[in-house]
């Protein structure tokens, strides 16, 4: 088994965009009639299968390259990181702490064998505003980046070459909309300042719009500066871009499209994870 990345009729979103792009027709996002003709024609010229899906021969053909993903914490099973890699995925982030004091189990050796695996790794922490011990939301998410940082001495630190570290923005919020946005904002601004990379927010509608809306708009259009990892699963037709749902973001840089998916090498059910190949270098650390 391995990943394979196809759009196809009726898909919409920022790579049906990027396709139609690339053949030189109207970039409108919608797989329609028009974009199926464009594709057979394509196909057809360029002595590839002629059946109107657009699959990673005639993507690559394009230009246009998909990457596998995986992310994983203590809840997975045991993880054959070869295996994995052989599979195709070709990035990985691993929950490394939650709030200021949980470390996740068995992090230390997941990180390491992925990376031995010739997977690219990352780093996320489970944020939580909710367990807040300090007068500000700045010192506690100060705490909290603390906490994350000391936990990932013990592997060196993220280094070069490493996906940018992943802060997670979900559960565990305040009512207090703003107190929420000035924590993520000051945690992203301490990542920023140790990696020299802007942080990656993993969210989704619901919790972007439970817990951001009422925030400022200075604040909220302070955090859309940053990449977004959305979770977004459709189970009918998981290829359906998920930019219906971003409204504030521009673009996707990573998309989560299934939280009950199966890989090769790991055991039981795992978040997989797609990214536009051309997004990678600006997710990883200088």
């Amino acid at each position: 088994m391995s990943f394979i990345y196809t759009l196809r009729f009726g898909d919409l979103g920022q790579e049906v965009q990027r396709m139609q792009a690339a053949l030189g027709i109207l970039s409108d996002g919608d797989f329609g009639p028009m974009t199926l003709g464009a594709v057979k024609q394509y196909q057809q010229r360029n002595d590839l299968l002629v059946d109107g899906l657009a699959g990673p021969r005639t993507l690559t053909s394009l230009g246009i390259n998909i990457l596998a993903g995986i992310d994983v914490s203590s809840h997975n099973g045991k993880i054959d990181w070869p295996e994995v890699a052989r599979a195709g995925v070709k990035f990985a982030w691993v929950k490394i702490t939650e709030g200021q004091t949980h470390v996740n189990r068995n992090w230390k050796k997941r990180y390491e064998d992925a990376e031995d695996s010739g997977i690219v790794v990352g780093a996320y922490h489970f944020a939580r505003p909710d367990f807040n011990k300090y007068d500000t939301p700045e010192a506690d998410a100060q705490a909290e980046f603390k906490h994350f940082r000391d936990t990932l001495d013990e592997v060196g630190s993220i280094k070069s070459g490493n996906l940018t570290p992943a802060i997670d923005l979900e559960a565990g919020m305040k009512t207090d909309d703003q107190y929420n946005a000035d924590w993520y904002l000051e945690w992203l601004r301490l990542a920023e300042e140790e990696w020299g990379v802007k942080g990656i927010v993993y969210t989704a509608r619901w919790a972007w719009n439970l817990y951001m809306r009422n925030a400022s708009e200075e604040s909220r259009d302070k955090l859309l500066e940053y990449p977004v990892w959305w979770a977004n699963y459709i189970r009918q037709r998981p290829l359906v871009g998920p930019e219906g749902q971003l409204r504030n973001w521009k673009r996707w840089d990573v998309w989560q499209y299934t939280g009950w998916g199966e890989c090769p090498g790991v055991k039981g059910n795992v978040d997989l994870n797609w990214m536009a190949g051309n997004q990678l270098h600006s997710l990883l650390v200088p």
